[in-house]
C-alpha cells in the first residue's frame, strides 16, 4: 500500500497519538480497513486504494499514469496511453497521422492518405506518395502508364497512354462514332470478291477444266477471262464457283452470287500496270517497270497473264496430252495444268496474282493513302465516303486490310488453324463463325490466300530454335494503324497530328514487310521443296509420273511468288536503308528461277544441256541456292528456318 502523507496530515496524526497516550477518545474512523483513516483516504471506501495524486478521479494503484490526469490506461502495454493511442489495442501502432486508419509504423504513405495502400512496383512506398508508382525509372508526370512498368513507353496509337496500360484490340472491328446507321465502320467487300475470283480461277483451272474435245483456244480463253476481265453483268450475277463451297464446306452468309458480295469487281482492273489498253491501275507499276518472266517479253504483269492463258487453253483444247516417260519405262499423261517444259499454270497464275492485285494493291495503293490530306477540299478524316459509316480515309485502309485475306479475328487462330490444317472444331478448316448465326461470312470469317501463307510459314517454323510470328507481325501493326485512324476519325475535329500520321506510317510499313516477308518465306520452302524434288531424278527421267507433276507444282509457285516481290513499295529491295541487298538482287533472283525448271534430263524451256543431265541440274540447284541465300539475306530469316521451312 503507498502511504502519501503531508506535513499537516503528520501533525494530525501525532496529536491523535498523543491525545491517545493521555487516555483521549477513541481512533478516528476507517471505513475500508485499509489503515488509512477516512479523512487521509482519497477512497475511504476503497481498501485497494487511498491516494490520487493526478486527481483524475482513478486511484493511484489503478492508473497506468498517476501522474497525467489524461491518460489512466494502457490497454495494449507499449507505453502510450489509451486516449493518446490510435490503436489502443495494437502494441504496434500509436499515431495515424494522415487519419486513413493506417498506423504510421506501418503505413506506407504516413503522411498521405491512403487506406488501400496501394504499391503498384512493391517498393514500400505507396502509390499516392511515390514519384515512380511502377518502378521504371520514369517520373509519374512523365509516364504515359504510370502503374505499369513500360520503360520503352510503347504507345501503338499515339493516344498518350502506352501500351501497358492501353492494350491494342485483338480484332479488326471499329466504329465510327460521327455515324450511326450500323454497327460498324469497316468494309472491304470488293477485295473479298476478287480474293475469291483468283481462288475459285484456281479451282476451275485444276477441278474443272479438262482437255476436252470440245474446247477450242478460244473457249477455254473466254472461260479464263471471265476471271480476269468478266464485266459487271456476268460477274455480278454469276454463281459463286465451288471452291469456297467445297472447302469451307458450310452455309455461307450472303454469298450465292459474286454480285451478293460486291457488284462490277473483276481482277484486270486491278492488276498492277493496268488493263494494257491503258485503264486500270497504270499508276501501280512501281517506277513503271515490270521484270521477272522473259518468254514472249511482256511489258506488263497483264501481258504475262494473257501469255500463260493462252498457254493454258492451248493444252487445254488440242487434244493432245503432255507425254512423260518416268524412271519406270513408264508413259503417262501429265495434267491439263502443266506443259511439257514442266510449267503448272493454274500455280502459276493464283500466286502471281495474289501479287499482282493483292499484294501491289494492299502496300502500293489503299496503304499509300494520305490520311491527312484532302478529297473534294475535305478533310479525308472527316470525309464520308458515300452514305455510309465511315470516312473514306478509314474505308481506304479497310480496302487494304481486305487484300490481305485474313479473318478480323486471325489474332485468335493458331496457325495451324489459320491455315485450314488442324485445330479446335469450328475452327480447324480456316473459319470460324464469330457471330454465331450458323453461317460463315467470306467478308469477315474466312481466312485464304497471302494470310494462310504467313500461317504456314510460322507453322513450319514453330518447333525450331526460331520460331516466326508473321501472322502477328502484319495483324498487331495493320490494327495498330487502323486504331489510330478510327481515334483520329472520332475526335470533335477529325484529322491526325504530325505524330500520329509518322506512327501511322510507321504501322504500314512493318506490316507491309511482315506481309512481304510471307511471301519470300514461302518461296524459300518452295526452294526447299525443288531441291527434293529434283533429288528424285533417276537415271535422266523423273522418278515417277507425280514427281515430275511435283516438280511443276512447285517450280511454279516458287516463280510466282518471287514474281510478286516486285509490287511493294516497302520491299527491302528498295528500301535505301537495307545495304544487304538492291532491286538488282531481286531481278536476278528471278533470271535465277529462269522462266522454267531444269528437268530430270538436265533440259530447261526444251533446250538440251550442253554437258550431262547431273551437271546440268547440279547447276541449277547452285542457282536456286543463290536465290535463298538472297532472300535470307534481303529478310533477316534465321540458317535454321531458311532450311527447315
Amino acid at each position: 500500500m503507498k502511504l502519501n502523507v503531508t506535513l499537516t496530515q503528520l501533525f494530525l496524526i501525532l496529536a491523535v497519538v498523543a491525545m491517545t497516550g493521555c487516555g483521549g477518545s477513541s481512533s478516528p474512523p476507517d471505513s475500508d480497513n485499509d489503515g488509512t483513516v477516512d479523512s487521509l483516504d482519497a477512497f475511504p471506501n476503497d481498501a485497494s486504494e487511498t491516494a490520487d495524486a493526478d486527481a483524475d478521479g482513478t486511484g493511484d494503484n489503478a492508473d497506468a499514469f498517476p501522474s497525467d490526469a489524461s491518460e489512466t490506461a494502457d490497454s495494449d502495454g507499449d507505453g502510450t496511453g489509451d486516449n493518446a493511442d490510435a490503436f489502443p489495442s495494437d502494441a504496434s501502432e500509436t499515431a495515424d497521422a494522415d487519419a486513413d486508419q493506417k498506423g504510421d509504423n506501418g503505413d506506407n504513405c504516413p503522411a498521405d492518405s491512403n487506406a488501400d495502400q496501394a504499391d503498384a512496383d512493391g517498393d514500400g512506398a505507396g502509390n499516392v506518395c511515390d514519384d515512380d508508382q511502377d518502378g521504371d525509372t520514369l517520373a509519374n508526370d512523365l509516364d504515359n502508364c504510370p502503374l505499369n512498368a513500360n520503360l520503352d513507353q510503347a504507345d501503338a496509337d499515339v493516344n498518350g497512354r502506352g501500351d501497358a496500360c492501353d492494350a491494342m484490340p485483338t480484332v479488326y472491328a471499329y466504329d465510327n462514332a460521327n455515324y450511326t446507321g450500323s454497327s460498324s465502320s469497316v468494309s472491304y467487300t470488293g477485295q473479298t470478291a476478287r480474293q475469291l475470283l483468283v481462288a475459285d480461277m484456281a479451282y476451275y483451272m485444276e477441278k474443272v477444266l479438262t482437255d476436252d474435245a470440245a474446247n477450242t483456244a478460244a473457249s477455254v480463253t473466254t472461260s479464263l477471262d471471265f476471271f480476269i476481265k468478266g464485266t459487271d453483268a456476268n460477274v455480278t450475277d454469276t454463281l459463286l464457283g465451288n471452291y469456297i463451297k467445297d472447302t469451307a464446306n458450310v452455309t455461307l452468309k450472303e454469298a450465292n452470287t459474286y454480285g451478293d458480295i460486291s457488284t462490277g469487281k473483276n481482277l484486270d482492273g486491278k492488276i498492277a500496270g493496268g488493263n494494257g489498253s491503258g485503264g486500270g491501275e497504270t499508276s501501280k507499276l512501281i517506277g513503271n517497270e515490270f521484270f521477272g518472266w522473259s518468254e514472249g517479253s511482256p511489258a506488263l504483269p497483264i501481258d504475262v497473264v494473257n501469255i500463260w492463258i493462252a498457254s493454258q487453253a492451248a493444252l487445254a483444247s488440242d487434244g493432245v496430252a503432255v507425254q512423260v516417260t518416268d524412271a519406270t519405262g513408264a508413259t503417262s499423261s501429265a495434267n491439263v495444268n502443266t506443259d511439257a517444259h514442266g510449267r503448272n499454270y493454274r500455280q502459276l497464275m493464283q500466286k502471281f496474282l495474289m501479287g499482282a492485285v493483292n499484294f501491289s494493291q494492299g502496300t502500293n495503293d489503299y496503304f499509300k493513302t494520305d490520311f491527312m490530306g484532302d478529297k473534294d477540299g475535305v478533310n479525308v478524316l472527316a470525309l464520308q465516303d458515300g452514305t455510309k459509316d465511315y470516312t473514306y480515309a478509314e474505308h481506304k485502309f479497310d480496302e487494304g486490310f481486305g487484300y490481305y485475306g485474313a479473318a478480323r479475328d486471325n489474332l485468335h487462330y493458331t496457325d495451324l488453324e489459320a491455315r485450314a490444317k488442324s485445330g479446335r472444331d469450328g475452327w480447324k478448316y480456316g473459319h470460324h463463325d464469330t457471330d454465331g448465326d450458323g453461317m460463315i461470312d467470306v467478308r469477315s470469317e474466312y481466312n485464304m490466300a497471302h494470310s494462310q501463307n504467313c500461317a504456314k510459314r510460322d507453322a513450319g517454323s514453330a518447333s525450331g530454335p526460331a520460331p516466326t510470328d508473321f501472322s502477328t507481325e502484319v495483324m498487331a501493326s495493320i490494327i495498330a494503324a487502323r486504331q489510330i485512324l478510327s481515334n483520329a476519325a472520332n475526335k470533335t475535329n477529325p484529322a491526325l497530328t504530325e505524330a500520329e500520321n509518322t506512327k501511322l506510317q510507321e504501322h504500314v510499313k512493318m506490316a507491309s514487310v511482315a506481309w512481304e516477308k510471307c511471301i519470300a518465306a514461302t518461296a524459300v520452302h518452295y526452294v526447299n521443296d525443288l531441291f527434293a524434288d529434283m533429288d528424285e531424278y533417276t537415271l535422266g527421267k523423273p522418278a515417277t509420273l507425280g514427281n515430275f507433276e511435283t516438280v511443276a507444282k512447285h517450280w511454279s509457285e516458287l516463280k510466282g511468288f518471287v514474281m510478286s516481290l516486285q509490287f511493294s513499295p516497302a520491299s527491302p529491295f528498295r528500301d535505301a536503308a537495307v545495304t544487304t541487298v538492291d532491286l538488282d538482287d531481286l531481278k536476278h533472283i528471278n533470271i535465277l528461277v529462269g522462266d522454267a525448271p531444269v528437268l530430270a534430263d538436265g533440259s530447261q524451256m526444251g533446250v538440251a544441256p550442253s554437258g550431262t543431265a547431273d551437271d546440268a541440274i547440279y547447276a541449277y540447284r547452285g542457282k536456286l541456292l543463290e536465290v535463298r541465300a538472297t532472300l535470307q539475306s534481303a529478310y533477316g530469316f534465321s540458317d535454321a528456318n531458311t532450311v527447315a521451312w
